[in-house]
C-alpha cells in the first residue's frame, strides 16, 4: 500500500480532497503523512498543522482546515460537494492490481427474524470458531460476546479473516463492513444481504451513487428455540470481472473503455458537453451537474447515460461510467482553477519577440488539455488581441510603448483572457492571485 500512497499524494495540490481507498489500514494513513510534506494524520483541529489526515466520518471541527485529506471506504454526497478532488481506486480495480486480495463470500438463509433472539442463528455462529460478528441484535450480542469479537461500531471494524453479518444492511454499511475481508477472507451472510455483493452495486457505492437507507438495530424480544436449518444458497469467491470499465478525459473526449460517448470543453466560464441521444444536444452549466452525467432513462432528458446507453447498450456499465465521468469532470474543472495562467502565459510568450508579433502571430494557450488560439498583430501603434474560440473575450488593443510595458501589458491582457474563459464561477476563490 506504500506505493499506492505514493501514487495518490502525487495527485494532491492543496485544498480539501477526498481519497476512496477501500480496505485502507492505519499503515496506509502513515505512508500518506510520510509522501506528503508537513502532514499530519489528526483526529481534531489544530491550527499548527499544514496538511491534515483524517478518516471518514470525521470530527466538524476539521472543516476549518484549508488543507485537508479524506481517507474513506466510500464516496458520499456531502463528501463529494466539501471536496476540491475526489479520487477513488475502486476495491475492484486495487483487487486486480494486487493491493487487495480476493475472498470467498457465503450466502445462507435462516427462516427467523433479525428482532428475536434466534437458538439456531447463535448455534451456528458459535460453530464458526473465532470469528467477527454483525449481531442481529443487541440481546444477541450479549450471548455472542464471551466466545467471539462483537463488531459495535461500523466504522471501527477491523481487518479480520472471518466476518460474520447476521442482519440486513444499507449499501454504505455493507461497504464499510466488506472493508474488513478485502485482504483476503471470508465474508458469511446470514442477513439477506446478497444483491449487495454485486461489482456494479459495490463500485456504484464507492464512487458515492447509493441508495440512503437507514437500518433498525433491534434490541431483541422473545426466543425462537425452534430446531432450524441453516441453508446455503450461495459461495463463491469475489474476484475482478474479466473485463472491467475504463473511463478517460482525453483531449476534449470522454472514453468509456476506449469508446468515446461525448465531448468537453470549458469557454466563457462554464463546462460544456457535446452528447449524442438520438441527436446532437450541447449541454452548458457553471460547474458539471449531476443530471448532466447521470438522468434516468424514463425521463427523457440527456445525459452522459443516456449517450453511452444508445453506443454501448449497457445500462449498468454505463451507469457505473457516467458516475466515475462526473467526478473526474468536477476534478477537472477544479484543476483548472488552481493553474498558474500567468506561467502559461509566460511560457507562450517566450516563443515570440516583438517584431514577430507586430507582423502577427497565433498564440496558443494550453491549460490541461484545453487549446486557446489567439491572433495578436500589430496596427498602428497598438497591439490587437483576439480570441479565435472565446466566449466572453472577443478582442482587446494595447498601445505600444517600452518593449518590457508591451510584453507585460499583453501577459496581463491574456491572463484576464484565461480568467473569463477557463474559470467558472463557483471556483473562482481558487485561482492565484
Amino acid at each position: 500500500m506504500k506505493k499506492l500512497a505514493r501514487e495518490l499524494s502525487s495527485l494532491y495540490r492543496g485544498g480539501k480532497a477526498l481519497f476512496v481507498v477501500p480496505g485502507y489500514d492505519r499503515a496506509f494513513l502513515d505512508y500518506l503523512e510520510e509522501e506528503i510534506n508537513y502532514s499530519k494524520v489528526v483526529s481534531s483541529y489544530s491550527p499548527g498543522i499544514k496538511v491534515g489526515i483524517t478518516t471518514y466520518p470525521f470530527p466538524a471541527d476539521l472543516h476549518k482546515m484549508e488543507n485537508l485529506i479524506i481517507v474513506s471506504n466510500f464516496a458520499t454526497p456531502s463528501l463529494i460537494k466539501l471536496v476540491d478532488k475526489v479520487i477513488v481506486r475502486k476495491s475492484e480495480e486495487l483487487m486486480r492490481e494486487g493491493y487487495l486480495s480476493t475472498f470467498r463470500y457465503l450466502n445462507y438463509a435462516l427462516d427467523c427474524p433479525p428482532h428475536r433472539v434466534c437458538k439456531a442463528r447463535l448455534n451456528f455462529i458459535l460453530s464458526l470458531g473465532d470469528v467477527a460478528v454483525i449481531p442481529a441484535n443487541l440481546e444477541e450480542a450479549k450471548v455472542l460476546s464471551p466466545s467471539v469479537t462483537i463488531v459495535s461500531d461500523l466504522f471501527q471494524v477491523k481487518s479480520t479473516r472471518k466476518l460474520v453479518i447476521a442482519r440486513q444492511m444499507g449499501e454504505l454499511e455493507y461497504l464499510q463492513v466488506r472493508s474488513a475481508v478485502l485482504h483476503g477472507g471470508e465474508l458469511v451472510d446470514l442477513g439477506g444481504n446478497g444483491d449487495r455483493e454485486n461489482w456494479t452495486q459495490v463500485a456504484l457505492g464507492e464512487l458515492g451513487y447509493y441508495t440512503p437507507r437507514v437500518t433498525e438495530t433491534f434490541v431483541g424480544s422473545g426466543h425462537d428455540d425452534r430446531d432450524i436449518q441453516v441453508k446455503l444458497v450461495e459461495q463463491r469467491t469475489v474476484k475482478p470481472r474479466e473485463q472491467g470499465v475504463n473511463v478517460e478525459m482525453v483531449n476534449g473526449n470522454f472514453l468509456f473503455n476506449g469508446n468515446p460517448v461525448g465531448r468537453y470543453w470549458v469557454r466563457g466560464g462554464r463546462f460544456h458537453m457535446q452528447l449524442n441521444c438520438g441527436s446532437p444536444r450541447e449541454i452548458s452549466e457553471e460547474f458539471p451537474s449531476f443530471t448532466d452525467f447521470i438522468s434516468p432513462m424514463s425521463t427523457g432528458k440527456c445525459s452522459l447515460f443516456f449517450s453511452c446507453v444508445k453506443l454501448i447498450k449497457d445500462l449498468e456499465r454505463c451507469k457505473e461510467m457516467s458516475m466515475e465521468a462526473y467526478l473526474l469532470a468536477r476534478n477537472y474543472v477544479n484543476d483548472i482553477s488552481r493553474v498558474n495562467f500567468s506561467h502559461t502565459v509566460q511560457a507562450e510568450l517566450r516563443k515570440v519577440n516583438m517584431k514577430s508579433l507586430m507582423k502577427g502571430v497565433t498564440l496558443e494557450l494550453k491549460v490541461l488539455d484545453q487549446r486557446i488560439q489567439v491572433e495578436v498583430r500589430g496596427e498602428g501603434d497598438k497591439l490587437l488581441v483576439r480570441c479565435l474560440s472565446c466566449e466572453k473575450f472577443r478582442e482587446t488593443s494595447i498601445r505600444i510603448r517600452s518593449i518590457r510595458d508591451n510584453y507585460k501589458k499583453l501577459e496581463n491582457a491574456l491572463r484576464d483572457l484565461l480568467l473569463k474563459e477557463m474559470v467558472t464561477i463557483r471556483r473562482r476563490e481558487y485561482v492565484q492571485e
